[in-house]
């Protein structure tokens, strides 16, 4: 049923410790590892979050959005650039729809669908006659494929649930009224120290505020022996940053050689660090406006010697302060 929207040096581990290790995580990249993602599992939506596309030359971005409803509906593709042809761009919107009837799936490159842009994020919302509405029918997937570097992952959609009650505002609201809430607070379960052979990322996204303000996430990063450490960074409306451009605890040198970590850990590779952490919005600024605690998305892609793996995060609480896309200074419109 649908209705409108109302650091000193480390020893480094043996060649034959090296090579079982990544011959491990070449074996579960092979498997396609790209799921969990909420503690309840995935459920279809009105609206998917895909937190990156890379349409830059040498790198391909396939999307898919499927219909598993009977019902026929329209989908709106809304991909935000940060990375145009020409370069930089302010969060700028391009828009396509498209119609999938009922049971029907469309898979696409989103360099063809989306010609003006470089990097960035998309989200898909269902719509009916030009409006919004909920149809709790939609999924999808993303498979990266970074051709110079030679590796690829795929990754999940974030799925909202549509509710109703548009409030005429023209954004899509993560507010428990049209779409449920985003995460209160994102958790990763695991990242490898860095250096040595690895050089992970996490895909930042500003779900609050809009095209005009900056956003400040403030992490809790903890080692393999429950030592926690604390770090900030500000990004504008979508960032992949390097773990070690967020903060050098991530290092693998830094979580050997400075803390009191477990000397026995990983299990199997005790050469090599790894830990956890969380992370919570703290503050959204525009040139006229600050908001506290907005709503945020992450996703750690891991990367290592021509293997990458992703996977979305868990997440507590909920946030009722996004909205897709914003473009005024005060975040309403």
């Amino acid at each position: 049923m649908k209705y409108p929207l109302k650091t000193p040096k480390s020893h480094f581990p043996s060649p034959k410790t090296s090579k079982m290790f990544f011959a491990g995580l070449a074996a579960i990249a092979s498997l396609g590892l790209s799921a969990g993602a909420h503690a309840d599992g995935r459920s279809p939506g009105s609206l998917l979050l895909y937190p990156e596309f890379d349409n830059r030359e040498g790198d391909v971005t396939v999307l898919t959005v499927t219909n598993v409803d009977s019902a026929e509906i329209d989908v709106e593709f809304m991909y935000i650039g940060v990375e145009g042809n020409n370069g930089p761009v302010n969060c700028e919107e391009f828009n396509r729809t498209e119609t999938l009837t009922g049971m029907d799936t469309l898979t696409l490159l989103t360099r063809y669908h989306n010609p003006q842009q470089e990097r960035g994020y998309a989200y898909v919302f269902a719509k009916e006659d030009g409006a919004p509405v909920v149809h709790n029918g939609l999924i999808g997937s993303l498979l990266v494929i970074n051709g110079i570097e030679n590796f690829d992952y795929s990754i999940n959609p974030v799925s909202f649930e549509g509710l109703g009650l548009d409030n005429g505002n023209g954004l899509r609201d993560l507010d428990g009224t049209e779409y449920e809430g985003a995460p209160g607070e994102i958790l990763i379960p695991r990242f490898f120290g860095q250096g040595l052979s690895f050089a992970s990322e996490l895909i930042l996204i500003g779900l609050t505020g809009g095209a005009a303000f900056h956003t400040t996430v403030d992490f809790a990063i903890y080692n393999d022996n429950e030592e926690m450490f604390s770090a900030e960074h500000t990004f504008h409306c979508w960032q992949k940053a390097k773990l070690l451009d967020i903060s050098g605890v991530f290092a693998n040198d830094f979580l050997k050689m400075n803390t009191n970590h477990d000397n026995d850990e990983i299990l199997g590779a005790s050469n090599y660090e790894s830990g956890w952490f969380s992370l919570h919005g703290h503050m959204a600024n525009s040139p006229t406006t600050t908001i506290s605690s907005p709503a945020v998305y992450a996703v750690l892609v891991e990367e290592a010697n021509s293997i990458g793996v992703s996977d979305l995060p868990f997440e507590a609480g909920q946030n009722f302060s996004g909205a897709l896309l914003a473009r005024s200074n005060d975040g309403t419109f």
